[in-house]
């Protein structure tokens, strides 16, 4: 299909516009300074930039709406991604499919600040969460999230999750519940078999880290111990696509693809546990 002379120039004037007006918001000093960041002073700076020109508002995904904090306690690097419902994809793909009524609690061990477990009551898919954060700021920043956004559905927060703190969740707690588990190597002193047990009849998404030490012995002691009572499923990683975003338009390519780095050391692996029987 032919496009007329005056409508081309017009799109194409258009679509160059936000290049023009960035290059002409910094200065040649400024982007020399740019020039000298580290990565993450990199990441944190444009991080930010996308953060504010969304009004803090994540505006794809299954969160879309929710409004993030622009002091979180687990960092400021991953807020772009978050608004752009980037960060941690293969978990937002399983909260984006989840049915009404499927779980009735989410139970978020390792919470740090609240992003999942307000995240999802937002969705008001699940209607309560109950986080276990280690942290005083970590506690505090996820009631502040969830005041930020209206203090929807139920909230439950504790402290750190061991075997006495998970000891407090009842029956009622673990029914229909779905829990995630990203505890930075914490899983392997966690999910004792006592605690497996416990949880034999939930719904698992399981972050495993593999920095601890005699890691490949512990994986295969907490794999058999699973195995027992849960079918295991490898979640595969899902790739970041950056180019499609409009707001990324005039973002450099490598800043485009460092907005969505969650600076892991390799690739990670996430487990979906899923209960051989039910209650």
């Amino acid at each position: 299909m032919l496009v007329k002379l005056t409508d081309l120039i017009s799109s194409e004037l258009e679509y160059f516009r936000p290049m023009i007006e960035r290059d002409k918001q910094s200065s040649f000093e400024q982007r020399e300074l740019w020039r000298g960041e580290t990565i993450r002073q990199r990441q944190k700076r444009i991080s930010l930039e996308l953060f504010n020109m969304l009004n803090g508002t994540v505006k794809y995904g299954p969160f879309k709406g929710l409004r993030l904090t622009h002091d979180p306690w687990w960092g400021q690097l991953d807020l772009g991604s978050q608004c752009l419902g980037l960060y941690e994809k293969e978990i937002l793909k399983f909260i984006d499919n989840i049915e009404d009524g499927q779980f009735t609690n989410f139970i978020d061990i390792g919470a740090a600040d609240g992003y999942y477990a307000v995240g999802i009551l937002s969705t008001g898919k699940i209607q309560r969460s109950i986080c276990f954060e280690k942290t005083d700021k970590g506690r505090e920043a996820i009631f502040t999230n969830w005041k930020k956004n209206g203090s929807i559905g139920q909230l439950v927060v504790k402290a750190k999750a061991n075997f006495e703190s998970i000891g407090t969740l009842t029956k009622s707690d673990l029914k229909k519940s779905l829990i995630l588990i990203d505890i930075e190597g914490g899983e392997f002193d966690l999910l004792s078999p006592d605690v497996v047990h416990k949880f034999r009849h939930s719904k698992i998404l399981l972050e495993v880290h593999n920095w601890v030490t005699d890691f490949e012995e512990k994986y295969k002691k907490l794999l058999s111990s699973l195995d027992k009572f849960f079918c295991i499923k490898i979640i595969e990683r899902l790739d970041r696509q950056v180019d499609g975003y409009a707001e990324l338009r005039d973002f450099t390519d490598d800043n485009r693809l460092l907005l969505v780095s969650e600076r892991r050391p390799c690739l990670m692996r996430f487990l979906e546990l899923t209960p051989k029987s039910k209650m």
